[in-house]
């Protein structure tokens, strides 16, 4: 019995328990600290690293703020590709407390549009890339292919004359005539109304007699990107180009004019004529004939006025300065609204610093 008890005595017995559960207490608590150690460590780098990615990206938004900032205020600005072969570098500054590229590069997109990269760097070795497309252009928005500003104005459309919003593209032959000239391709600018007028209903009119007036919407009154003043300005920052009064001066689309028809004169391109450029209509002007004229026509005044026959614009035409001007559109004549005519425009030497904008268009992450 004794021995029996002994054995059931020993058997019972929970001596030692204690220690083997702490030690195993110990065991879990140490693996758990040690998970909590590595998880913690790991969220920290991993937060430092999203701090320094974020850095990276800001750096990278300050770069593009300096480009743009440059191509807009630069004296010297450079000569912008004009085919996606032919990219441009251009260097700028980075401020004390900056990390982003000091050199990029300019590619072609479209006419008056552009794309470059910008990369961006943080600590441990954090890096971020933008690519920005923007739009370069030295005249004001146009509101339509013909845009109205003055008090009360009217417009008359009619024989078998075509007013069109719709983007055309420029011909393809710069020296073309008569029906060769018509524009058959739609731009990548996007369609403006066909007649715009800074006038609210009643006061002006428009009148579709038998022509073709169309754009999105064809008519819209007020509510434009420019005013009357805007262009007032615009004309009288590029006026002084005009160096020659007496005829008109038709440009080449490499090289557009700027031309001035004075007050109490009167200026004249028809037949088989190709003017390129921008047109300042003070006095008379006579647009006929099978000729062709790409960029803006501006009736500067009161006394300003055109006269079309079977004359096409690619471009848009502009009037300003004036009360209760009634314009009419006629024969077989085409005033079709064209960005790339526009953005052709750029191509004038000696266009003021002060009328140059840069406008960004969109970006992304690469």
């Amino acid at each position: 019995m004794t021995r029996q008890s002994n054995r059931k005595s020993i058997l019972g017995n929970e001596k030692g328990m204690v220690l083997a559960v702490t030690l195993m207490l110990i065991a879990i608590l140490v693996l758990l600290g040690t998970t909590a150690v590595m998880t913690v460590t790991t969220d920290l780098k991993i937060a430092g690293n999203y701090r320094q990615s974020q850095v990276a990206l800001y750096n990278a938004e300050a770069g593009v703020a300096q480009v743009i900032d440059y191509l807009r205020t630069t004296t010297s600005p450079p000569n912008y590709p004009t085919t996606s072969g032919s990219p441009v570098p251009i260097t700028i500054s980075c401020p004390t407390g900056y990390n982003f590229d000091t050199s990029v590069v300019l590619n072609y997109v479209a006419p008056g549009k552009y794309k470059f990269q910008m990369t961006g760097t943080g600590a441990n070795n954090a890096s971020k890339t933008i690519e920005v497309t923007f739009t370069k252009s030295n005249i004001p928005g146009v509101d339509g292919a013909v845009a109205m500003y003055g008090e009360n104005p009217g417009f008359l459309n009619k024989g078998s004359a075509k007013t069109r919003g719709t983007d055309w593209k420029v011909p393809a032959d710069a020296g073309c005539d008569g029906v060769a000239c018509a524009g058959v391709t739609p731009g990548s600018g996007g369609a403006v109304p066909g007649v715009y007028t800074k006038e609210t209903a009643p006061l002006a009119q428009v009148d579709n007699q038998n022509g073709e007036i169309v754009g999105v919407p064809d008519w819209k009154q007020g509510g434009g990107t420019s005013t009357q003043q805007t262009w007032v300005n615009f004309v009288a920052s590029v006026a002084f180009l005009d160096a020659n009064t007496s005829t008109i001066e038709l440009g080449t689309r490499a090289a557009p004019k700027v031309n001035v028809v004075p007050a109490g004169t009167s200026g004249s391109f028809g037949s088989n004529d190709n003017g390129f450029g921008i047109m300042i209509v003070r006095g008379a002007l006579t647009f006929n004939g099978t000729a062709c004229f790409e960029g803006l026509i501006i009736l500067d005044g009161i006394g300003a006025s055109v006269s079309t026959g079977n004359g096409k614009l690619f471009g848009s035409l502009i009037t300003i300065n004036h009360t209760d001007l009634d314009l009419t559109a006629q024969g077989n004549c085409e005033l079709n609204y064209s960005s790339e005519a526009l953005n052709n425009l750029n191509n004038i030497a000696g266009l003021p610093q002060g009328i140059r904008r840069i406008s960004l268009t969109s970006w992304k992450e690469i």
